[in-house]
């Protein structure tokens, strides 16, 4: 039996099969046992598509000036000063900003010295990777500071109507954005959870049975299926090793 071999087979690849969970649910003092899986591919494109639909439909209420939504999440001009608007703007902007600016940092990670160099060349080498983070960080933070100054300066000159403009469309992207991760979420727990073990009974009758549960019970199966998702994310890790 080669090396190689014994290698790839000592690699305990148990947790490949370990796709689902059982857990409890507390509920007014009552406790229920709950199964989950991750899901598969077909269920997660009908989560994602779900998601989408809701995102979009959400969307659509806000850019109507009339709606529910767009009064209770959208200011109107005349209720926000410029000052505000351009601050909402630059906070959106940020990770824009950001990707702007990693490729011209001018900080690089430390070159290793050679095995043969001075022990006083790989003292101040590892001096310099105990510094690092924070060195790129703070080149980081200047950068940003620079491009959010230039960013107001140029905002400031606009007219109210045009950055306000910029502000609704922010908003709406950032709360469309935060409603489909909702929905996503909401989506998968409903779809991957059961009443046994084996899988083969749906836990609930319908996505509004899982969607309308009272906040805390709905945020323990939330809670849940992230931890699945953690997991999950090992698992695909592993899989590459063993391949």
């Amino acid at each position: 039996m080669s090396a190689s071999f014994v290698e790839q087979s000592d690699v305990d690849i148990s947790p490949l099969f370990s796709w689902s969970k059982e857990f409890e649910v507390v509920s007014e003092g009552v406790t229920t046992p709950v199964f989950m899986r991750l899901l598969g591919d077909a269920d997660m494109n009908r989560a994602r598509v779900a998601a989408l639909r809701k995102s979009a439909e959400f969307r659509k209420k806000l850019r109507d000036l009339d709606s529910d939504e767009r009064l209770a999440f959208i200011k109107d001009i005349d209720d926000i000063d410029m000052e505000t608007l351009v601050m909402v703007v630059i906070a959106f902007s940020m990770g824009d900003l950001r990707d702007k600016v990693l490729p011209r940092l001018k900080i690089k990670p430390p070159k290793v010295p050679r095995t043969d160099a001075k022990t006083s060349a790989h003292e101040k080498y590892q001096t310099d990777i105990d510094s690092y983070p924070e060195r790129r960080l703070e080149e980081i933070k200047d950068l940003l500071n620079k491009e959010v100054d230039t960013l107001k300066e140029s905002l400031l000159l606009e007219p109210k109507d045009s950055l306000y403009k910029k502000y609704v469309n922010s908003m709406i992207d950032e709360m469309c954005e935060q409603e489909l991760l909702r929905e996503f979420k909401s989506q998968c727990c409903y779809l991957g959870s059961y009443k046994n073990q084996d899988l083969s009974e749906k836990l609930f009758s319908s996505y509004e049975e899982f969607n309308n549960l009272e906040s805390n019970l709905k945020q323990q199966f939330l809670r849940e299926y992230s931890e699945m998702e953690l997991h999950g994310d090992d698992l695909k890790k592993l899989q590459q090793v063993t391949r």
